[in-house]
């Protein structure tokens, strides 16, 4: 929810699939863009740190073909909008390595 409503204060059309699919929210602005929305709530040294991989039986990474951005909320509940194109691959990252994709907080 607190993804879908940064997008929506942003001016963002939000919707969610019907089916289960990779991706946790579809968000239309110029072009549509597929999200998976993690969470990091462990902290290691001076870092969230976040799971990118799904969990299962065997952890699965996702693809691009799948996704094209995480939308990632740490514990301090700072935003990141990461493509998938970086991080593809990842099972896991240190959020302190991805400054530059963290987001404005919205006035309110």
């Amino acid at each position: 929810m607190l993804a879908a409503a940064w997008f929506a204060l942003s001016g963002y059309d939000v919707s969610w699939p019907l089916e289960p699919c990779r991706y946790d929210l579809l968000v239309v602005g110029d072009e549509p863009m597929r999200v998976q929305v993690k969470t990091g709530t462990v902290r290691e040294n001076s870092s969230w740190v976040t799971w990118l991989s799904s969990t299962g039986t065997v952890r699965r990474v996702y693809d691009p073909d799948e996704i094209d951005y995480f939308f990632v909320i740490d514990g301090s509940l700072d935003y990141y909008l990461i493509p998938v194109a970086v991080v593809g691959g990842y099972h896991v990252i240190h959020l302190s390595a991805y400054e530059q994709y963290r987001l404005p907080h919205l006035k309110g």
